[in-house]
């Protein structure tokens, strides 16, 4: 019996371990508060820091790709059941991105903007739901440790990354729950460097250079899966929404919870 239980608590620790996410009110009042949840389409933050001598194209191809990719994040959230309705918010990203997102001056490494409250009430409003679910790409700079393909050498700089944040908000624009802290989680690596060149021309300095408009393309439609279990989805936009589904589904040691007994 004692290794049953024993067996049991590695179980919902492990669980609970493999979700993310954080919550910036108590998740019993977060439920209670989020019945209906709208999404909104993947929004481009075309104003923040895409560093790259093409960022034109990067932009084109960013909106390109993201294009309709929330429909199957809404598909996700609905099978996880943690929502009594997921509605689509089905408006044009650009024109969501410029009425929502408020840029934010202060640089304290978090994310580079607020989101209007007044836009957000009326979103809200026109769907009739609780809270609303955004997702944004946006671009930043962050010093990294990047390894060579032997793992032997690395090279830490700064380099320019295309940053992925989830968060849900309130109808007042105000932060409910928000899948990283911080400006979010590497989506897109812009920049690499070069250990090849160095190598072959014995040269000490490793030379940072931009993933080419067609590379950026050929990454955002990598497919996801293994040899045995290949998808045609797209790598990156899947892993975001799996860990968004995992983190907003209902937590695993709440569902085991026992019931309440009847008051005598």
């Amino acid at each position: 019996m004692r290794r049953l239980v024993v067996s049991l608590l590695v179980l919902v620790l492990f669980l609970a371990g493999c979700q993310s996410g954080t919550y910036k009110i108590p998740r019993e009042e977060f439920t209670q508060q989020v019945r209906t949840l709208g999404v909104l389409p993947i929004l481009i933050d075309e104003d923040s820091s895409i560093q790259h001598p093409q960022g034109e194209e990067v932009l084109a191809l960013l909106r390109r790709h993201s294009a309709a990719r929330e429909e199957r994040l809404i598909q996700i959230l609905r099978d996880g059941g943690g929502f009594f309705d997921v509605r689509h918010v089905n408006q044009d990203p650009r024109r969501l991105s410029q009425r929502l997102l408020v840029a934010r001056e202060a640089d304290d490494g978090g994310l580079p903007y607020d989101f209007s409250a007044s836009t957000a009430r009326q979103i809200a409003d026109e769907l009739v739901v609780d809270a609303l679910l955004v997702v944004t790409l946006h671009g930043r700079e962050v010093v990294e440790r990047r390894w060579d393909r032997t793992r032997l050498n690395f090279l830490e700089a700064p380099y320019n990354n295309v940053l992925a944040a989830a968060v849900v908000i309130d109808r007042d624009g105000q932060i409910l729950w928000r899948l990283d802290e911080g400006a979010g989680a590497k989506f897109l690596a812009l920049q690499y460097p070069d250990f090849d060149e160095a190598f072959y021309n014995k040269a000490d300095a490793v030379r940072l250079k931009f993933l080419t408009p067609q590379g950026v393309e050929r990454t955002l439609e990598e497919p996801g899966g293994g040899l045995l279990a290949r998808s045609t989805y797209p790598k990156l936009y899947a892993e975001v929404f799996e860990r968004i589904g995992r983190s907003l589904k209902p937590g695993v040691i709440r569902s085991w919870r026992p019931a309440a007994r009847p008051q005598e």
